[in-house]
């Protein structure tokens, strides 16, 4: 195994540098250019969605609530979809680099600076549930290397590579990724379904969309807080903004929501597997507890190998992309040289975050209840207003502060506000909408 990841970190890394020495442009080095196809933005779209709350995370909610854990990534599938039936056309005509730079294009530059700054630190957080995955997936494979050991050192590994190639190399490795993961993943499911332990039949007797621990009050607060950031996060919306043109960026976002759709449900139904045939994980996550004593030594490895690209892939494109909104929208400039300085700097600082805090799920959570409830409806509202009606820039302003706000508190309280990100939504939608009907009631001339 340790040799499949010398070689893994190697390819990636001769990927990265030949990059560096090619991708001379700011639109290059940031946004690939702007002329990617259908399927290098389908397969980024894959790769980089799967992250840790989707592996990791997920089958460990999957022993904790059972089937219901399908709606993490389920509500990011129905996101990406509504996405690329309401949004990816309009969002890829308006020509941006970043989505702030959408904010600045349909609201005003005022509005590109608050979204950068929320992004920014928001996104820190995600960076460091990727890294703290790593790390904690890969004391499986050096365990005798301590767990903060191994987050500086493949933090490390991620942030050099990324820094190097920025995002032209992370959609060439994402190609990779997303196949890895497909196989590995897939591999692993049939291996466990087919044991003596694994009957089909018995695993389809466990789907239940609601039960005792995931009510739907939970659901409509995932579809709204998690599913917010697939339908218009910027993460996802890089990938549309990478695409050749519009039709590309909502192809891409509609096949990649079904894939993400079914991918739910085959990493939901290992979490079950689990949870009905393994009596004591040891606190061990799911995943790693099967890797590490059921699945013979080439699954285990393919699995493993599998995992690490989930979570590079994810940590890569956020690092690239909150480094990219930065640069562009906070410090106004195009240096490709900077950017590379401010990759480093938020790495550091994700890194040292996911050593002292290394709950995947809490940090993910903390960062989508700050973006979700302040920027989703209010962008929405300001993005299908362009070229037809003013905003009221006041109260748009208001709408946006105030949901974030109320995202920080919640966090704040341990997340122990189960109403309050579906409260501070439904506050920045009440004003968003308010900002073009106190504006005018007129269209504004073609």
């Amino acid at each position: 195994m340790l040799y499949g990841i010398i070689i893994y970190i190697i390819v990636m890394t001769s990927i990265s540098i030949y990059d560096f020495f090619k991708v001379k442009s700011f639109e290059g080095y940031t946004v690939a250019g702007k002329n990617q196809k259908f399927s290098s933005v389908f397969l980024s779209l894959m790769a980089s969605m799967i992250g840790a709350s989707a592996t990791i995370g997920m089958t460990d909610r999957a022993v904790e609530t059972g089937f219901p854990a399908f709606w993490w990534l389920g509500v990011g599938a129905i996101g990406l979809i509504m996405q690329s039936l309401i949004l990816s056309e309009k969002v890829r005509g308006l020509e941006a680099n970043t989505l702030p730079d959408i904010a600045m294009k349909t609201v005003g530059k005022e509005a590109r600076s608050i979204l950068a700054v929320i992004i920014a630190i928001s996104w820190v957080g995600i960076i460091a549930a990727q890294f703290a995955s790593i790390a904690k997936l890969l004391t499986v494979v050096f365990d005798n290397i301590s767990t903060k050991t191994l987050t500086v050192i493949i933090s490390t590994i991620v942030i050099v590579y990324t820094l190097f190639g920025g995002q032209t190399s992370v959609i060439k490795t994402d190609k990779i990724h997303s196949l890895i993961i497909a196989v590995g993943i897939i591999v692993t499911f049939i291996y466990v379904i087919a044991s003596k332990q694994g009957s089909g039949k018995t695993l389809i007797k466990h789907i239940e969309l609601v039960n005792e621990n995931v009510g739907v009050v939970d659901i409509v607060n995932l579809l709204f807080i998690v599913g917010g950031t697939y339908f218009l996060g910027p993460d996802i919306i890089s990938r549309n903004l990478i695409a050749k043109d519009g039709k590309t960026a909502k192809k891409a976002a509609f096949c990649a929501g079904i894939g993400l759709f079914v991918f739910s449900i085959i990493i939901t139904m290992i979490g079950i597997w689990v949870k009905e045939n393994i009596i004591d994980l040891n606190g061990t996550n799911p995943l790693i507890y099967i890797m590490k004593n059921y699945i013979p030594l080439p699954i285990e490895i393919l699995l493993c190998i599998a995992l690490i690209a989930t979570l590079v892939s994810s940590a890569d494109t956020c690092l690239i992309n909150a480094a990219t909104i930065v640069e562009n929208d906070l410090l106004c400039k195009k240096s490709v040289k900077e950017v590379r300085a401010i990759v480093l700097f938020i790495g550091v600082i994700s890194a040292l975050i996911a050593i002292f805090k290394t709950n995947i799920i809490g940090l993910l959570t903390g960062a989508y209840s700050i973006y979700s409830p302040g920027i989703v409806i209010p962008l929405f509202v300001a993005i299908m207003c362009h070229n037809k009606r003013k905003i009221n820039k006041p109260l748009w302003y208001i709408g946006v502060i105030i949901g974030s706000l109320m995202g920080v508190v919640n966090i704040y309280m341990g997340y122990g506000g189960r109403y309050l990100p579906l409260i501070a939504m439904g506050i920045s939608a009440v004003f968003s909408i308010l900002s073009f009907i106190v504006s005018n009631n007129e269209k504004i001339e073609a």
